[in-house]
């Protein structure tokens, strides 16, 4: 028996690592969280993942979720079966010409009936190898250094939101770093989370502490997150913390009633709006305001399905603009479609991310599953719809806060 151990900064990228090296078939011994010297308890913690495989018999599965053993071949010889079924029969024909032309015609449909039979026994070797996966996936979670049916910290976690994963490596964490009495410490062990959960967030610093001559920031995103209201929020915020040398853009001519509102919103607040159809006529909208400090951008909500809308969207935001682009979420979203969201739009460059919708929320979790895996940093929160009160401009500590805090009323203090 092979036995190797692996290191990894998340579960997904470890089993992989063991996949690659020992293949399907590898045992996982035991999994455990360590500490990264350099940052202590700050840093990073590193998952330890102890596997073996033995090249002599196959293992048996943990689970009986895992395929069998002979699973494979039981769907390769039902999907000869089914081919040889739909052979074509001989032609018997005497018409020579016929005949060639039902030769060739069933030719082509048999070589298209043995590919598409090549294909299915494909997926369904895939679909079992991605059982097999969430088969270790589920034996590393129930194993290692506590029960995650016993571990309060684990169900405390899980009851915020932040996936089982994620919940799991932070719950061992602690164990491994606090002491039995330290554990038995409500206020320790929430202090010490949000410690952790800070270190794995990426946040901005404020829109306007950096030294530019101009700021010039886009909201986009799916439709219905907010994004009209937030450019309102930032734009109130900033007339009420810096100046008033602001102008707000909008090439959302889809919906007319966007449009009007935006203008609404920039005649109570004395600042300029204008609407632009073309790349063009948003090139010279922002030269034209080149004397402002903050150009405000709002735009259509896109279909993140919709290749040649967001592909559109890129030519008005182009780079040569230096444009920041904030991805507007919404915090009662899947996380499913959230990621799906966040790859299909950073095609346009995104510099950071804005959740919405959070006082809508039963649990704040999911903006953490999300940030461990999204590179663009959190600018914003909102929660509510008052202009500009429902904002909140987030620091790591806030938003480690807000996740572990399990009565969201205090987004409103």
């Amino acid at each position: 028996m092979q036995v190797k151990v692996f290191e990894s900064t998340d579960m997904a990228s470890g089993l992989k690592k063991v996949k690659d090296e020992l293949g399907p078939d590898a045992l996982i011994l035991s999994t455990r969280t360590i500490k990264n010297g350099k940052l202590g308890l700050l840093g990073r913690p590193i998952l330890e993942i102890t596997a073996a495989i033995d090249r002599s018999a196959p293992l048996s599965p943990a689970f009986t979720l895992d395929p069998s053993p002979g699973f494979n071949q039981v769907v390769d010889d039902s999907l000869d079966h089914l081919l040889n079924q739909s052979d074509p029969a001989p032609e018997t024909t005497s018409d020579h010409s016929n005949h060639f032309d039902s030769v060739s015609a069933n030719t082509y449909s048999d070589l298209t009936i043995r590919n598409e039979v090549n294909e299915l026994k494909d997926l369904v070797k895939g679909l079992a190898g991605e059982i097999s996966r969430l088969d270790k996936d589920n034996a590393v979670v129930v194993s290692g250094t506590a029960s995650a049916h016993d571990d309060h910290i684990f169900s405390m976690l899980l009851n915020r939101g932040i996936n089982v994963e994620t919940s799991k490596t932070i719950s061992d964490f602690l164990r491994e770093s606090l002491s039995d009495e330290e554990i038995d410490s409500p206020d320790i062990v929430s202090s010490t989370i949000i410690e952790i959960i800070q270190n794995l967030l990426e946040i901005s610093p404020p829109l306007f502490s950096s030294k530019k001559d101009q700021h010039r920031i886009a909201l986009v995103g799916p439709t219905g997150v907010g994004k009209t209201t937030t450019l309102a929020k930032i734009a109130a915020s900033y007339l009420t913390s810096h100046s008033n040398s602001i102008a707000l853009i909008t090439v959302d001519t889809y919906r007319i009633a966007a449009v009007e509102q935006l203008k609404v919103y920039g005649e109570i607040m004395h600042i300029p709006v204008d609407v632009v159809i073309s790349p063009d006529q948003l090139k010279h909208a922002i030269d034209s305001h080149r004397d402002k400090n903050l150009i405000l951008i709002d735009t259509a909500g896109r279909s993140p399905k919709d290749d040649f809308c967001i592909e559109e969207l890129s030519t008005f935001l182009s780079p040569e603009l230096n444009i920041d682009k904030h991805l507007v979420l919404s915090a009662t979203s899947r996380e499913k479609e959230l990621l799906n969201t966040i790859d299909r739009f950073n095609s346009l460059g995104l510099t950071n991310t804005i959740f919405t919708k959070v006082d809508e929320c039963v649990d704040l979790g999911i903006m953490l599953n999300i940030q461990i895996k999204n590179k663009n940093p959190l600018s914003y929160i909102t929660n509510g719809q008052r202009v500009p009160e429902d904002l909140i401009e987030l620091s790591k500590k806030t938003a480690a806060e807000l996740i572990m805090s399990e009565h969201q009323g205090l987004l409103h203090d």
